[in-house]
């Protein structure tokens, strides 16, 4: 700050300011350089009461040592001094701060000193004997410009504390040297640093056919692009160059593997939603259909009153599989939340039947439930510990798989175990599955010799026997044909 800029005070008989008039104050810090002890001292008296802060020194390498020191914002030297002058003392200091404010003090007329005073880039000329009033302007106009690079400084280091807190990589790039101008934060973090050339995994080639561009600016920027997308460290990083000045462009970086990942796991579970709804779809439009065939005459009412039941029984499947759309997404993230109750499998198995109903009557399968190896009786129950939406979408996509792998005429057999604290479940077909597949057989998208198949029954079962807590398992062969396993943990007391 600069008090009273302009006025200057009356000085006395020995040419120092006189004190009825308020003294200018400058906000900075000056060294004075001087060999003359006399002169230096007068310098130091002067400009005390005009100064927040003074530092002297009386040659050039003491002022320098002092300015490494002290760093002050002005140097007021003498050119001519002993051991280092004062103009190779100020290219010393500007070695260390191109920014300070250096007055040469002269009392000689030579041009070749003046000369290299000048190519020095001094901020100002003093000569000697030193008038207080240029002495005083001196430092005023010094004290101007330092307060222009106060203000600019704070404003880069505003810039700069916003660019380094943005959770992305940015840069600023020379687009015809390639050289990074400036890099934030998590720029340098990915290994892109500030004055080193624009190279690594963030800069592949059509990345650098973007900032290499030579469309005009204007143009530029009037035109949408669709960012670049780039693939580093195992994410996905959406690229965007965008010109900031004529060969200086800005570089920017996001992260949008979550949203990659998101994205992919709605598109799955659109998927896996559609494959489950195929089920009872297919027993509706079935059962509908043997409806149409047959014979009104000759078909007893209590068939007629099963029938229309299945296909009751098909609607509503179809509606707890739409129900169980978010229900996926959820096991799918890991965050689903179980709500454990004894399930009946028969009764599900029994439930689940009228949606392969065209299987079984088109290939005359059967299906057999046994309880340990032996034939299940009709009232007999077997309960597991589980959600009967999961199990029965679980029991609903392994039972179409094996009807659809079994051979003409043949049986799908279903045995129930109880172990210890868990209730195994087996799914047995005649055919086996594909050798290709067989080591894949539960990941997703995995699929052999079906038209229409999507690879996300087995899937689709298996995430569900993981969120029930159990496992699941299989093994085929040609001669043994094919048999899922699914072992569930059991209620502590089965209901009577």
């Amino acid at each position: 700050m600069i008090a009273g800029k302009g006025t200057f005070p009356q000085k006395d008989a020995q040419g120092l300011p006189m004190t009825d008039q308020p003294p200018i104050y400058f906000d900075v810090s000056v060294l004075c350089v001087e060999d003359e002890p006399l002169t230096l001292e007068y310098l130091t008296t002067l400009l005390r009461p005009h100064v927040r802060e003074i530092f002297s020194a009386k040659d050039g390498q003491e002022g320098f040592f002092e300015f490494a020191r002290s760093r002050p914002d002005i140097v007021l030297t003498d050119m001519e001094m002993p051991r280092m002058d004062g103009l190779e003392m100020g290219q010393a200091i500007r070695s260390l701060s191109s920014a300070s404010q250096i007055i040469l003090i002269t009392g000689l007329d030579d041009p070749a000193v003046l000369k290299r005073g000048i190519q020095l880039k001094a901020d100002g000329f003093l000569s000697k004997p030193i008038s207080f009033q240029d002495l005083l302007g001196s430092l005023e106009r010094c004290t101007e410009a330092i307060l222009v690079q106060r203000e600019v400084l704070a404003q880069r280091r505003l810039r700069e504390l916003i660019l380094n807190s943005l959770p992305f990589p940015l840069a600023l790039l020379n687009t015809v040297s390639f050289e990074t101008l400036f890099a934030n934060s998590e720029a340098q973090r990915q290994g892109i640093a500030p004055h080193e050339p624009a190279v690594g995994p963030f800069f592949p080639e059509p990345v650098r056919r973007e900032i290499q561009e030579s469309m005009a600016l204007a143009e530029k920027l009037e035109r949408m692009t669709t960012p670049t997308q780039i693939h580093v460290a195992e994410q996905t990083w959406e690229v965007c160059v965008t010109p900031v000045a004529p060969e200086t462009s800005l570089y920017v970086a996001v992260d949008i593997t979550a949203r990659e990942q998101l994205e992919s796991l709605k598109a799955d579970v659109e998927r896996l939603t559609r494959h489950d709804l195929k089920g009872p779809l297919g027993g509706i439009i079935g059962l509908t259909d043997m409806l149409l065939h047959q014979s009104g005459a000759a078909q007893n009412t209590l068939d007629w009153v099963d029938t229309l039941g299945m296909i009751r029984d098909s609607g509503h499947a179809m509606l707890h599989q739409i129900n169980l759309s978010l229900d996926l997404f959820n096991m799918e993230q890991g965050t689903y939340i179980l709500s454990p109750m004894p399930i009946d499998i028969p009764a599900l198995i029994r439930e689940t039947l009228p949606q392969i109903e065209q299987h079984i009557r088109m290939r005359q399968l059967q299906v057999d439930i046994r309880i340990d190896g032996r034939p299940m009786t009709g009232d007999e129950r077997f309960f597991v510990l589980g959600e009967k939406l999961l199990c029965l979408s679980m029991l609903s996509n392994l039972l179409k798989n094996a009807a659809e792998a079994s051979s003409q005429g043949g049986t799908i057999t279903f045995n129930l175990h109880a172990l210890a604290n868990d209730a195994q479940i087996s799914l047995h077909n005649s055919l086996p599955v594909p050798a290709a597949i067989r080591n894949r057989f539960f990941e997703k998208y995995v699929t052999a010799g079906k038209r229409h198949g999507t690879g996300l029954g087995a899937y689709s079962a298996a995430l569900i026997a993981k969120t029930l807590g159990g496992t699941i398992s299989m093994d085929s062969s040609e001669e043994q044909g094919t048999t899922i396993t699914v072992v569930l943990p059991r209620p502590p007391v089965q209901p009577s």
